[in-house]
């Protein structure tokens, strides 16, 4: 890849810098906080949510709920034609 900066000038304040922070922000994944992590876990269990919750947190419930629930939703409706047959010996 073309460096528009030399690593002589790419220190705090410029532009190569800024650009390195970002992507790392945008790619590596950050550790939950005490909420998010108690948000996610209610989640699973299928506790209701805590209206103390951070904002944050309460976006991990809502989204985690929704996609578990959307889950389950799917898999009680898709059957395979083999799991209708009747058994028999």
């Amino acid at each position: 890849m073309f460096e528009l900066w030399s690593t002589e000038i790419s220190g705090p304040g410029t532009s190569a810098h800024y650009r390195e922070t970002l992507t790392g922000a945008m790619t590596e994944p950050k550790p939950l906080t005490y909420d998010e992590h108690k948000a996610a876990e209610a989640a699973f269990r299928g506790y209701p949510p805590n209206a103390d919750w951070t904002e944050s947190a309460k976006e991990i419930y809502a989204r985690l709920s929704a996609t578990i629930a959307m889950r389950r939703a799917t898999a009680l409706t898709h059957v395979s034609k083999r799991e209708l047959e009747p058994v028999g010996r």
